[in-house]
């Protein structure tokens, strides 16, 4: 009776905390899959929020299930310690060295894709930085034609005093306030 502590035996608790540090590792392996889809993707808050978010989902459900098949839905202490230190295990021994291989396999692969594409889509930027100037030259003597309509545009619409409308006739008029006078 002294090997049962409440209600499970000394060697079922041993059992289960050695599951328990297997599913850390695993859930450590876990961690890392989705580090490496974050880094292939993007470095960004969001895509770390997301990806944090849906592990901690599965981390739960997985645990849950976990505590059903192995402990008979009972939780302990030592089990979610056990599996904090099987993820603290794997975390840092092998998943800082299987992490550090992704990043440079994530970069490598980055590289050559971007090369791949600049080579695959040279044609069409040589092609179209060839419109692109065609259309900017036609565009600045757009430009130069309607600022010498504007420049002459406003040298006709100048308020001229001496403006003489009607030769034969002696009379002048001048614009002083939106009134007009007469001048002999």
């Amino acid at each position: 009776m002294t090997d049962y502590l409440y209600g499970l035996s000394l060697a079922t608790q041993t059992k289960s905390f050695l599951l328990s540090l297997g599913l850390g590792f695993i859930m450590g392996l876990v961690y890392d899959a989705f580090r490496i889809i974050r880094l292939s993707v993007s470095d960004k808050k969001i895509a770390i929020i997301i990806t944090d978010i849906l592990f901690s989902i599965i981390f739960c459900l997985c645990f849950f299930i976990f505590l059903i098949t192995v402990n008979e839905g009972q939780f302990r202490f030592y089990l979610l310690l056990g599996t904090g230190i099987g993820f603290a295990i794997y975390y840092f021994s092998v998943g800082a060295i299987i992490f550090s291989f992704s990043r440079m396999l994530t970069d490598f692969i980055k590289k050559w894709t971007k090369r791949f594409f600049a080579v695959l889509l040279f044609p069409f930027r040589w092609i179209f930085s060839r419109m692109k100037s065609l259309i900017d030259k036609k565009l600045e003597k757009s430009r130069k034609i309607t600022k010498k309509l504007k420049n002459k545009s406003k040298t006709l619409l100048k308020l001229n005093r001496h403006l003489l409308y009607n030769l034969n006739v002696k009379k002048r008029f001048r614009v002083n306030g939106g009134s007009e006078k007469e001048k002999e």
